[in-house]
């Protein structure tokens, strides 16, 4: 039976005072904490929480972060699996993430994936 996930980003801050995640390496050990890369396989929903208080998430964090999500899920199945709770200025950074994981794919040859739906 599928379950709903909570991975809330204030977990991987630098510090308390942190408003801003950048970084591939630190998207990547976040990856690493939050187990996706076993949550992707599983059939849990898995809700993103990103805390109100942030400035921004760099699309490098984001990539370190989802990138292997969304190039083996695909962008249709990757935003049906993992729900990002946040404030509509962050929804414009997991777009822009979302579009940079998938041409980073067919960069390196991978297949097409769908283009389709929207966060």
């Amino acid at each position: 039976m599928a379950s709903n996930i909570r991975v809330d980003l204030a977990e991987v801050r630098t510090s308390a005072e942190s408003r801003v995640f950048s970084g591939r390496d630190r998207g990547e050990a976040a990856r690493r904490k939050f187990g996706l890369p076993k949550l992707d396989t599983s059939d849990d929903i898995v809700t993103v929480v990103i805390p109100t208080d942030t400035y921004s998430i760099n699309t490098s964090f984001f990539l370190g972060m989802f990138g292997d999500s969304i190039r083996k899920l695909g962008r249709a199945p990757f935003l049906e699996k993992y729900r990002f709770e946040c404030g509509d200025v962050h929804r414009a950074s997991i777009r822009e993430g979302v579009d940079r994981a998938l041409k980073e794919n067919s960069i390196l040859g991978g297949s097409s994936l769908r283009l389709a739906a929207m966060v």
